[in-house]
């Protein structure tokens, strides 16, 4: 009602207004002040005519005749109305106004003769001004008609604004009626309402003991948990719970009163990720992580983003996969390493290569790769037992891989064959390392089941990487190939891969 009865005044007071606003600005106004104009032009070109007057005074009074016909171009010079209602009076005053410009373009031009000029404008005034009288008439008219509907129009309105006050008036009564009615229904109520309130702090104080009890459970069965549990506040990173194992893991003696998901974390970059996917999903499950500054164990961790008392909170829970990760490494090095020598399997020696071959062409470096076979190492097994050339292999592999740098990459290919790739070294300084793993095998000390001393070989291909290799496979083969006229040619020597002979 309230709404109503100010909705109602607001009205009133607009229809107010707008019979009190003056129309000196209407079209009637607007067409009045060009006849007036135009007369005093008329005249003052009668005086020019006549020599009375000087020709500076006329262009004066037809500017301002162009300034009340408005020649600007932010505003129509004619409203909209007027042009929709009174179309032919609007081409009338169009007119006036490009006539008006011509005769004050011809007295600013230089040399005109203003007493022509002025000839010219009394000349045309008087139909310009017959013109004007008919559109005061016609827009007088148009305005009486525009009047006496807006005349009707506020009839109608007030017609209305009676029947809503009286439809106010009628409310108000209801209202007043209601209010006693209400006052007495409120005395009722307000005495139920007590009786309720104190039943209802009986009930709050039962249910807040359960819930204190339901929290000190929940605490101490969380607490007891095998699993790392906390629960910290977004914004300030208080601890609401942190459980007894999780606070030992971190290394400190009393749980912490502030603490931030992301510092649990041994790694700041996955400690990121964690709240980065917090802030976009509100949870995260099983993610595989460190936790811990100064002796991190792996956790599988998951995260939800719950509200704690009207704040957000994050619950991190967290069970130990250290085990599980200890025998993911032990299989990872299973499938890539030869269960015999230790070395880098096939497989891993090709993948590793390949990266590190990749490595030196995209930096201009140069690479060799060295195919080492040990000389007549099937007499060996079929002499002294599969035994002593296991022990021989693990001996050789030891040795070659003490006369490797830490940057080079040794492999078994199979059998008797190792494989070694040397980033950033050309043929020449292959060479040198060659001759340390020859030295580094000649000084090995090995004897036979019987007792007898046991030396041994190597024959080594070597290739250095060329332009026309696409690949680590090609390169393998031409010093596989070198390898082979080492063997051919003798044995327990090296040599390098001969260059491809251009064809014609």
């Amino acid at each position: 009602m309230a709404v109503a009865t100010s909705t109602t005044l607001w009205w009133t007071l607009r229809q107010t207004q707008e019979l009190a606003q003056p129309y000196q600005q209407s079209d009637l106004w607007y067409v009045s002040s060009i006849h007036s104009e135009l007369a005093r032009v008329s005249l003052l070109a009668h005086n020019v005519a006549d020599h009375g007057t000087s020709a500076s005074e006329l262009r004066e009074r037809l500017d301002v005749l162009l300034s009340t016909l408005d020649t600007s171009a932010q505003a129509p010079r004619i409203s909209t109305q007027l042009r929709d209602a009174l179309p032919h009076t609007a081409r009338n005053l169009d007119e006036l106004l490009h006539q008006a410009e011509a005769w004050s373009q011809r007295l600013g031009a230089a040399g005109a003769d203003g007493a022509a000029v002025a000839a010219d404008i009394v000349g045309g005034s008087d139909a310009q001004l017959d013109t004007v009288r008919k559109a005061v008439a016609a827009v007088h008219l148009l305005n009486t008609q525009q009047t006496d509907r807006a005349r009707q129009q506020l009839h109608d309105r007030f017609k209305v604004l009676s029947a809503v006050l009286g439809s106010l008036l009628a409310g108000t009564a209801l209202l007043v009626w209601r209010l006693v009615r209400d006052a007495r229904l409120a005395s009722a109520m307000s005495q139920q309402l007590a009786q309720a309130n104190r039943q209802l702090e009986v009930r709050v104080a039962s249910r807040t003991r359960k819930i204190e009890e339901g929290r000190a459970l929940l605490s101490f069965i969380l607490d007891t948990s095998p699993s790392d549990v906390v629960l910290a506040d977004v914004e300030n990173g208080k601890v609401h719970f942190i459980n007894h194992q999780l606070t030992e893991r971190l290394g400190l003696k009393a749980p912490p009163q502030t603490l931030f998901l992301h510092q649990l974390l041994h790694d700041p970059a996955v400690g990121e990720s964690l709240m980065q996917a917090l802030d976009q999903y509100g949870q995260v499950d099983a993610l595989e992580a460190q936790i811990g500054e100064h002796h991190p164990s792996w956790r599988s961790l998951s995260a939800r983003l719950i509200e704690v008392d009207g704040r957000l909170a994050h619950l991190l829970w967290g069970f130990d996969i250290s085990r599980h990760k200890e025998l993911e490494s032990q299989l990872r090095e299973l499938a890539t390493r030869d269960a015999l020598t230790g070395l880098l399997n096939r497989r891993a020696f090709m993948e590793g290569g390949t990266a590190l071959f990749d490595h030196c062409r995209r930096h201009a470096q140069p690479c060799t790769v060295l195919m080492i076979d040990i000389d007549h190492f099937k007499r060996i097994n079929d002499q002294h037992g599969h035994q002593t050339g296991d022990a021989a292999l693990r001996a050789c592999a030891q040795a070659i891989e003490s006369a490797l740098r830490d940057a080079d990459l040794l492999g078994r290919l199979g059998g008797e064959e190792f494989a070694a790739l040397l980033p950033h070294s050309s043929t020449s300084s292959a060479f040198k390392i060659t001759e340390r793993i020859r030295d580094a095998l000649a000084r090995m000390h090995l004897a036979s089941p019987d007792g007898q001393p046991l030396s041994l070989t190597v024959s080594i291909g070597m290739a250095e990487m060329e332009p026309t290799h696409p690949g680590i496979e090609p390169l393998l083969a031409d010093a596989d190939r070198a390898l082979y006229r080492a063997k051919a040619t003798g044995r327990n020597k090296v040599l390098a891969c001969e260059p491809a002979i251009q064809q014609p």
